[in-house]
């Protein structure tokens, strides 16, 4: 294993990570999560699948091989969830972001925009690499 594929791995694991805790997090405050959901007009079918789908994502992304269609994935889910969390800042929204369960309740805040770019570029950072 060379440095360029160490490196994507290290970036594509620091992701999953994310995702992983994102997913168990909303998992394991699963009513308040809902309701925080439903508060940001997120569809049912959405607020019910992410968790599921971010630990999955997370899992593989921490696991396995960085694997283009993966990498693919969960960057336009970071860009879809970044794309939210700017228009919830830009509109002032006071509903908590949920962002990793009940455990951050506080409105979402450029921090969390400026975390998910972060994100964003190591995934671009693994698929370069990889």
């Amino acid at each position: 294993m060379d440095s360029k594929e160490i490196t994507a791995r290290i970036c594509a694991a620091v992701v999953g990570a994310t995702l992983a805790l994102a997913g168990a997090g909303k998992f394991t405050s699963w009513n308040q999560w809902l309701t925080n959901a439903r508060r940001q007009y997120l569809w049912k079918l959405v607020a019910i699948s992410l968790p599921g789908i971010e630990l999955l994502l997370g899992a593989a992304l921490f696991v396995l091989k960085p694997a283009p269609i993966v990498l693919g994935l969960a960057t336009l889910l970071l860009v879809v969830f970044t794309s939210f969390l700017a228009m919830q800042v830009l509109t002032k929204s006071q509903v908590p972001c949920a962002c990793f369960g009940a455990h951050v309740n506080r409105p979402p805040s450029w921090r969390d925009v400026v975390r998910n770019l972060g994100l964003i570029a190591l995934m671009f950072t693994a698929a370069a690499l990889s």
